[in-house]
């Protein structure tokens, strides 16, 4: 059974002629991927399967294309380079930063990767890195669509986030991902379709808070995160979603269904590290402050894997 966590506040096409090509059965790859063919990243922004990629060496947040809230870039430690990007959040002052990426038609099956670093006394927040498949006439067309489920024509998303299980994780909370999908369950004391949770292993939904399944990212050290959201044949519910941590694979869902619409596809990366809002879940937690640097951005049609050194 699926579990409903809270509200997404911020969650606010020609068909085409040729069958969507299902990779259902392929193997995922774990460890090195894409990026071991660039040491350092040096390069990689320029492979053919990159959508985008950002280092932030450029000292600015100009390849995005949406920027909001606290996000900057900063030299604080960075993962590699000089500079990494960070979004704080304070109390009472903002609810965190982000910032958006479009990358043209998209695709059937996108992977995004990001190093991401928790600052030492990090609780928890209220949703993280998220794909999105959004309307080719409407770029905006998942956001404001929280607590509505998609009809598949549109829009679908999810994010790969920690989850604080109401406190009985420990900080930042397990991995999980934040779906919203057409086969979504209704919370029914609300009846609302807020956001579906995946937990690992897989292939089924698993529960939140298992001890002995739970997958904790750590506080204080940099951590490679990337996650796979792989589009279904309209009709059928063969897609699915995967996550990795450090190169590892933790979690693989199947048996999805997206969208109904074959053009429909992976086209938008939101880099965010959203909460201290007035819906946030976890505000009798919240400190004065708290932040996540986030460095090493790639996006490709496939697995990129960690950086690595040579």
């Amino acid at each position: 059974m699926a579990t409903n966590l809270h509200s997404l506040p911020w969650l606010a096409v020609a068909w085409l002629t040729l069958a969507s090509v299902s990779f259902a059965q392929e193997k995922l790859p774990q460890g090195n991927g894409l990026a071991a063919k660039y040491p350092g990243d040096r390069g990689i922004a320029k492979d053919p399967a990159v959508f985008f990629a950002d280092d932030f060496e450029s000292g600015d947040l100009a390849r995005w294309d949406n920027k909001g809230g606290t996000i900057v870039v900063v030299d604080e430690k960075p993962h590699a380079g000089a500079k990494c990007a960070a979004a704080p959040m304070e109390k009472g002052k903002n609810e965190g930063g982000e910032a958006k990426k479009w990358f043209g038609e998209g695709a059937d099956r996108v992977f995004a990767r990001c190093y991401v670093k928790f600052s030492e006394d990090y609780q928890y927040n209220h949703h993280f890195l998220t794909l999105l498949a959004t309307d080719r006439k409407n770029r905006w067309s998942p956001f404001g669509k929280a607590g509505l489920k998609p009809d598949g024509t549109t829009w679908f998303c999810s994010g790969m986030e920690p989850w604080f299980e109401w406190g009985k994780n420990p900080p930042p909370g397990e991995l999980n991902f934040y779906t919203y999908s057409m086969d979504m369950e209704i919370d029914r004391k609300m009846n609302k379709y807020w956001g579906n949770g995946f937990f690992p292993p897989g292939p089924g939904r698993g529960r939140a808070g298992d001890e002995k399944t739970r997958v904790l990212p750590k506080l204080g050290e940099w951590q490679c995160w990337e996650f796979m959201i792989e589009a279904n044949t309209p009709k059928q519910a063969d897609g699915r979603q995967a996550m990795w941590l450090d190169g590892q694979l933790v979690a693989e869902f199947t048996g999805l269904r997206w969208r109904s619409n074959a053009a429909l596809k992976v086209n938008c990366f939101w880099l965010q590290h959203y909460g201290y809002d007035s819906g946030d879940p976890t505000r009798q937690y919240h400190r004065e402050k708290q932040t996540v640097w986030f460095d090493d951005v790639v996006v490709a049609r496939e697995y990129i894997g960690p950086r690595v050194e040579r």
